[in-house]
């Protein structure tokens, strides 16, 4: 089984400051639902905040999508400004109404020499990134489809999550189709095992979107990886 993304408060690094508190606001730039922020082939002219709305960062294939992220409130996109590419190299799309503030290129480097914080900041953040990145490209490459929608489902609540009712989260609609793009594999089978999620009761469907037992969700995954433990001893 994959293993889990590292902690850096655990290397000692919980006193850097969020990047947020140290940018200054900037008009917002509102955008309707499916709505594309930037493509692949555009330049890269800023480093963009999400302040309401949601966002899905995907790289487009002629007949294919591959989703990268499903973007939230107080995250970052645009990351290309950071290394030095003339073209992003990704789509961003508004999945609902969505208000970002905006950091262009230069005002960014002149931040970064006012605010010597800065620096460290945006590297933990992208160093985060990375860690769950890679996580997530051994989980493709060893988890079953089950195991990576459980994980995929679980992270998602963790961090975005809303208190519901007993000892569900809420969060808002995310179609079939767009998590098979985020997991490698096909709408039909994403369907099959939602349905088998939802029978076991580790999930269920709302008017408001999808309602997750995150208690049930962590069980599955630890129950996984012990019988996996068990398998290799």
């Amino acid at each position: 089984m994959s293993s889990l993304a590292i902690s850096f408060d655990s290397l000692g690094m919980d006193s850097i400051e969020d990047p947020l508190a140290l940018l200054p606001r900037t008009p917002l730039r509102r955008y309707g639902k499916n709505q594309v922020i930037y493509g692949p082939q555009e330049r890269v002219e800023a480093l963009y905040l999400i302040v309401d709305g949601r966002v899905k960062i995907s790289r487009p294939r002629d007949d294919w999508e591959v989703a990268l992220a499903f973007l939230q409130k107080d995250d970052f996109l645009g990351d290309a400004v950071f290394l030095g590419l003339d073209r992003q190299g990704e789509q961003a799309t508004a999945l609902a109404e969505t208000s970002l503030m905006a950091w262009p290129i230069g005002e960014l480097k002149r931040l970064l020499l006012r605010t010597p914080a800065l620096g460290p900041a945006f590297l933990r953040y992208q160093a985060q990134k990375l860690s769950e990145a890679n996580a997530r490209i051994e989980s493709l490459c060893l988890d079953p489809l089950k195991r990576r929608l459980v994980a995929a489902l679980l992270y998602m609540g963790q961090r975005v999550g809303q208190p519901g009712d007993d000892r569900f989260v809420h969060i808002l609609p995310i179609t079939h189709e767009q998590l098979s793009s985020y997991l490698g594999t096909s709408r039909e089978l994403v369907t099959q095992y939602m349905n088998l999620l939802r029978r076991e009761g580790l999930l269920r469907y709302s008017r408001r979107g999808l309602d997750l037992d995150l208690p049930a969700l962590q069980g599955y995954l630890q129950r996984e990886a012990a019988a996996e433990s068990s398998e290799s001893d």
